[in-house]
Formats: C-alpha cells, sequence, structure tokens
C-alpha cells in the first residue's frame, strides 16, 4: 500500500475512490492531510474511508555513519582526518561534531 504524497484535488480523489476495487484506507502523508477540503474528508467518512495520516522524514537518507564519526571523535581525532578517513566532506563532519557535542551536553546535565 503507497502513501499518498502529492496535495490532492477532489478530482485526484474521485479518480482514487472510482478505482474497480473498493477502497477502505487511505495513507497519506501529514502535508497532503493538511491541504485537504474539509468537504473531503467529511465525504470520506460518510464512506467509511479510514485516513492513516503519515509523518514522513525530509529530505535525502542519511548516507553516513554517525556512530563511526561518534567514535572517532571520541578518540582524538580530528575533523579533517575524519573526513579523509570516511571519505566525507568536512562540513558533514562538524554537524556531526555538533550533534555529538549536544549530546553530551544534554546527558552532563541530566546527571
Amino acid at each position: 500500500m503507497d502513501v499518498i504524497k502529492k496535495k490532492l484535488s477532489i478530482r485526484d480523489v474521485l479518480n482514487i475512490l472510482n478505482q474497480p476495487y473498493e477502497v477502505k484506507r487511505l495513507r497519506m502523508s501529514r502535508g497532503t492531510f493538511n491541504f485537504l477540503p474539509k468537504r473531503v474528508l467529511k465525504s470520506l467518512s460518510k464512506m467509511n474511508i479510514q485516513i492513516d495520516v503519515i509523518d514522513l522524514k525530509r529530505g535525502p537518507q542519511v548516507r553516513v555513519d554517525s556512530d563511526k564519526i561518534r567514535m572517532l571523535y571520541k578518540s582524538d581525532v580530528n575533523a579533517y582526518n575524519i573526513s579523509k578517513k570516511l571519505k566525507i566532506p568536512l562540513r558533514t563532519v562538524y554537524y556531526h561534531i555538533s550533534k555529538v557535542k549536544k549530546e553530551d551536553m544534554r546527558k552532563s546535565n541530566n546527571n
């Protein structure tokens, strides 16, 4: 079952409902759900069609192993050498190091 990710018009909803099979559930992203007209939502609820709202992550998938960066950073390897060793941009290394520092600060404040 696919997730609807684009904004739907009334015509799009009608096309979905006019499929040769019975539609009982629609899965859509939060953004799509927020832009559905109210009358469409009312009509779908009258037809006993369940709407599942799914929160999707934005942006591209992370291709960097943050655990490796954390391990190297904790073992006192500087950002430049981490970048060269893992063959990732230096800016990405700095981003992950800042996340490590924030986590460490939260842990020290909780104790």
